[in-house]
């Protein structure tokens, strides 16, 4: 009987643990952040109004936007700003004990037009 659960709860190990390995690899957001930038930029072309942006934005219940446009650029991570306004997307995270902060950032011309977009990813520890 002991041996039968013993192989009972190794079998529910092994599934776990290969559900958890699949989940690993196909998270979308474990890409480069050149590839999730590619994949947004399908979406949301160079030349795209803040409009459109925001639509295709609200339109994705999983990203977390604060709402606003920011009356700046955004960051280049070298202390300059790319665009004249940008929009700020929390896209999400992943990770267990380091997590990775998936982050993009829209920017927009003096006509609101979408000139750049930058994907930044940041872990947090403990």
């Amino acid at each position: 009987m002991i041996k039968i659960i013993a192989y009972i709860l190794l079998a529910v190990l092994v599934i776990a643990l290969g559900l958890y390995v699949i989940n690993c690899l196909t998270n979308p957001l474990r890409q480069s952040e050149e590839q999730i930038r590619e994949d947004i930029l399908a979406h949301t072309p160079i030349g795209s109004s803040v409009e459109e942006v925001i639509r295709v934005i609200e339109g994705n219940e999983d990203w977390d936007w604060i709402g606003r446009v920011d009356q700046v650029g955004f960051p280049t991570g070298t202390g300059s700003h790319i665009g004249e306004q940008s929009i700020h997307v929390f896209k999400g995270q992943y990770g267990s004990v380091f997590m990775t902060n998936v982050s993009v950032f829209w920017g927009f011309d003096e006509n609101l037009d979408l000139i750049d977009i930058r994907v930044r990813k940041t872990v947090d520890g403990f």
